[in-house]
């Protein structure tokens, strides 16, 4: 049996090595996860909003922070003629868009430093704000280009 290992102590090292080294990015990766270290992805932002863009979104954008709760800030463009009723309904929202209501009179500290997050530019808007008991989202979307419509979201966790 000693003859066994003297004679592939090389490989058995090298093993030992590349488990440890598997082991180490494993761990590492579930606790960029559990922290919150790691950037999100979109597919989970639309998790977190509970419902997948709507078909022809463009110039998506979004960020997340998650110091007292998770906060995602989510803007996208769609054609100015597309229903929004279908990416409303995921989400759970029963509400309808309230002509000229913006849920961000004004940025926050936070939304300052978000470069694309201009909500406060729209000259023709509608919006709507939504608490379901989990998770508060607010919505605008900007009709000012008659061309397309630009969607601002903000969803955040209440617990």
């Amino acid at each position: 049996m000693l003859k066994f290992f003297a004679a592939r102590k090389r490989y058995l090292i090298i093993g030992f090595a590349s488990i440890l080294v598997i082991a180490g990015v494993v761990a590492g990766l579930w606790a960029s996860n559990i922290f919150g270290w790691r950037q999100w992805r979109i597919q989970e932002a639309q998790n977190f909003i509970g419902a997948a863009l709507p078909t022809g979104a463009a110039e998506v954008q979004f960020t997340t922070r998650n110091q007292y709760t998770r906060i995602v800030w989510l803007r996208f463009s769609l054609p100015a003629d597309t229903d929004l009723t279908p990416f409303l309904k995921q989400m759970g929202i029963t509400a309808s868009l309230k002509a000229n209501f913006t849920p961000f009179p004004a940025a926050n500290p936070q939304e300052a430093a978000i470069t694309w997050w201009q909500p406060t530019k729209s000259t023709t808007y509608s919006g709507l704000y939504w608490n379901s008991g989990v998770k508060i989202i607010e919505l605008l979307v900007d009709q000012t280009d008659s061309a397309k419509q630009i969607l601002y979201l903000r969803a955040y966790a209440l617990n």
